[in-house]
This record gives structure tokens, C-alpha cells and sequence, in this order.
């Protein structure tokens, strides 16, 4: 007898879930910057960093990318401005064991356009009229990004590269 409450409450439970009851993700999250970084010097070579560190300003959270020459960045939603500063960790010297840092600072300018997806999912912010500009280096910082090429001036998945980094 008991077996057959607990299968009924089983096929119950499964039976009353709706489609919208379970969030899948993919379309329905919020997409991130998709960065892709080449070579200065030949623009059409993806080239990795060995390490690279990312900090948002106003933030004490860093992330971190080894060997990669691909990075996906969050924006913030509740504002039409995010910077981040981006650190490039350099190998050490044959000579030395210390490892050279390198900053740039890079700010994303847009405009938020919020959506209703689905009751599990809530709601999905995309990125409108964006633009991402490199900041001019302080005179203590030694920027490494050369330049930057903006790819779309909408984010609404993060599938593809939205900036190509040259450094």
C-alpha cells in the first residue's frame, strides 16, 4: 500500500510540472561581453594569454583566465556603464622569476532592454547600442590592449565574439 501512495505522489508530482515550470537556460539567460583577443602584429591569429585577470570597477571580485584566448565578461544591468580593469600576467624571464603585469582599462557603454522570458526564468536583460572604448593609460600604467574593433553594437546571446582585442 505504501508503495502505491509514494508512485501516485511520484507520477502526481510529474504530472502537475509545466513546461515553463523548468528554466533551460541558453536564450533565456542574460548574455555576457565575448571577447577574442589576436595578435598586434598579425590581426588574423587568435593569440592566448598566459593569464589574465579582470576586475570590475567598484568591485573586489577578480576572475581569472589561464591560456585562453577567449574571455566572457558580465555587464551590469541596473546601469548603462561597466568598466573593467584587465591584467595581463606575463610568463617569467629566463633571467627572473617574477611575473610582469600589464594593465588596461576598458569601459562598455550601453543601453538595457529587459524582457519577461518565462515564469522559471524571470526576466532577460539584452545590450543595446553598445560600445566598448579603451580607457588612455594613468602615467603608472603600462596598458598592453593596442586596440579594439567592436563587432556588433547589439549583445543578445553570447554564441560569437561582440570585440576582437589587439595587443
Amino acid at each position: 500500500m505504501k508503495k502505491i501512495w509514494f508512485s501516485g505522489l511520484i507520477i502526481l508530482g510529474i504530472l502537475a510540472c509545466e513546461k515553463d515550470d523548468i528554466c533551460e537556460g541558453g536564450e533565456s539567460e542574460t548574455p555576457n561581453v565575448v571577447m577574442s583577443m589576436f595578435d598586434g602584429f598579425d590581426p588574423e591569429m587568435l593569440k592566448p594569454a598566459a593569464k589574465i585577470a579582470l576586475i570590475a570597477e567598484g568591485y573586489a571580485d577578480t576572475i581569472f583566465y589561464k591560456n585562453t584566448s577567449n574571455i566572457q565578461l558580465p555587464l551590469q544591468i541596473n546601469t548603462n556603464e561597466t568598466q573593467w580593469s584587465v591584467l595581463l600576467y606575463e610568463p617569467p624571464t629566463i633571467s627572473g622569476n617574477d611575473t610582469i603585469i600589464k594593465r588596461s582599462d576598458i569601459r562598455f557603454i550601453y543601453n538595457t532592454e529587459e524582457f519577461y522570458v518565462s515564469k522559471a526564468c524571470g526576466y532577460k536583460v539584452n545590450f543595446m547600442n553598445f560600445n566598448a572604448n579603451l580607457l588612455p593609460p594613468d602615467s603608472t600604467n603600462d596598458s598592453w590592449i593596442q586596440n579594439i574593433s567592436n563587432l556588433t553594437s547589439e549583445i543578445t546571446n553570447d554564441d560569437n565574439a561582440h570585440i576582437y582585442l589587439y595587443y
